[in-house]
């Protein structure tokens, strides 16, 4: 699978296309053709690095299979509206032969997509939507079971940990915490506090230094991203303590800190993947073909023992 990625990418529309940019008149009336499909791919955002995974997945399945592919995503996760306005639009563009949908809020998506009769498909977050052809990601609550394992087993039976989620009643948020929990306490640890910090690292911070002062016998830490987990690493240094902690992603600076020795290990999903499948799912669906209701695109536990070779993957699909 070839490794390949746009120089930028915008909150604006990325038309990705297998066809030339000096493609005559005719050339491009052919994708209205009985074997042409064109599929829009909403994320939650073009601007962090999780997602420019996702984003090269869908460049590549757009070359190799032949489809054009409309890519979008708000100005950042937190862009519930401008999410809402650009679903809305790809929704009344009857060009658009299926979507595939990352949405920043499952529960209130439903009503926006209504009764339409494009199909439908979830990636990375899946959505209680009636009529969805399939959704493609992560199995988060064993994913992160499998890092609470982990942590556990570093730990050992006894300890005490916490819980960083990103936003309380968030579908992944509370998958993963389920998860973690669920392994943790297979493993001898109890859970003795659980936070919230929006998914950024200086809240994280901030919320472990409490936890520490508040919980002298805690010695593990487990968040919802990367990103949380290095704040977690900022508050350990800070208070002089050495703790067992856990992020989740996978993404280059969560690896790189697990190199570094900062953060013990981050469970890693495949956005790359998940990119690349959705697209592929997508043109099937279009064509009338069944599905699998969930596609899981896997996980894996990075730590000291095989975080080199897992970055030099990363670096790869972004073509580095």
């Amino acid at each position: 699978m070839k490794r390949r990625l746009f120089a930028a990418l915008g909150a604006t529309a990325l038309v990705l296309s297998a066809c030339s940019m000096g493609e005559s008149e005719e050339q491009s009336a052919s994708a209205t053709d009985d074997d042409s499909v064109r599929v829009g791919v909403l994320l939650k955002t073009l601007s962090s690095e999780y997602w420019s995974y996702m984003a090269a997945g869908v460049e590549d399945a757009a070359e190799d299979l032949g489809v054009d592919v409309q890519l979008q995503g708000p100005a950042s996760e937190t862009s519930y509206d401008e999410q809402t306005n650009m679903l809305e639009t790809m929704l009344a563009d009857d060009s658009m032969d299926a979507i595939v949908l990352a949405p920043l809020q499952p529960d209130s998506v439903v009503a926006v997509l209504g009764d339409t009769e494009k199909p439908i498909l979830f990636v990375d977050t899946d959505a209680p939507y009636d009529n969805k052809v399939t959704y493609i990601g992560t199995g988060n609550e064993e994913a992160a079971r499998a890092g609470g394992e982990a942590a556990a087993a570093l730990a050992g039976e006894g300890a005490e940990a916490a819980w960083i989620g990103v936003v309380q009643g968030n579908t992944t948020t509370d998958q993963r915490e389920a998860g973690f929990t669920a392994g943790l306490e297979s493993g001898g640890v109890t859970v003795v506090a659980k936070q919230y910090a929006e998914g950024l690292a200086d809240k994280a911070a901030s919320i472990v230094e409490n936890i520490l002062t508040s919980n002298p016998n805690l010695t593990v830490v487990v968040t919802a991203n990367d990103e949380m987990a290095s704040g977690a690493a900022r508050a350990a240094q800070s208070a002089g303590r050495e703790l067992v902690i856990f992020g989740f992603d996978g993404i280059q600076a969560g690896v790189q800190n697990v190199i570094d020795g900062t953060v013990t290990g981050t469970v890693a999903q495949d956005p790359y993947a998940m990119g690349y499948k959705a697209v592929e799912s997508a043109v099937a669906a279009a064509r009338g073909e069944t599905l699998d209701e969930f596609i899981d695109t896997g996980s894996q536990i990075i730590t000291s023992e095989n975080a080199e070779g897992y970055l030099a993957t990363l670096r790869e699909q972004l073509g580095e």
